[in-house]
């Protein structure tokens, strides 16, 4: 009876042990890849029925919390855009809030598993993102 008990409790204690190890793991693996994908990209974004150039930035503030800011070059004139209020939805995707000379939306983008680029959708606030957002190092 005593050993059935020991054997109960370790194995317990085991499980408890490896469920603190992975959410621990978990959570060293979530703010790992957000450091990864910190950075800028050369990017495609769909603007206006055609994809145009630009560059994509991920960046930290002060406070430890994601923003970013974007250009699209559109006809040879320069359109700046900010990204802020960006939010980690799960590994390797992010949801941002855009604001350009055009509105105000949303931004999700899943990066790849090397960080080297991400692919994304973009819509105005209140509709679903379907418009493609891309960048790569």
């Amino acid at each position: 009876m005593k050993s059935s008990r020991l054997f109960f409790s370790s194995l317990v204690a085991s499980f408890s042990l490896t469920i603190v190890c992975s959410l621990n793991a978990s959570a060293q693996s979530s703010s790992d890849w957000v450091d990864q994908a910190l950075g800028n990209y050369q990017s495609r974004i769909l603007s206006a029925g055609s994809l145009v150039s630009g560059t994509t930035e991920f960046r930290k503030t002060r406070e430890d919390s994601l923003e970013g800011s974007y250009t699209m070059d559109e006809q040879g004139k320069v359109v700046f855009g900010t990204l802020s209020q960006c939010q980690v939805m799960q590994v390797r995707v992010m949801r941002c809030v855009w604001n350009d000379k055009y509105g105000t939306g949303n931004l999700e983008v899943t990066f790849s598993e090397n960080f080297s680029s991400f692919n994304g959708y973009w819509g105005e606030i209140g509709s679903e993102p379907v418009f493609r957002w891309s960048g790569s190092r």
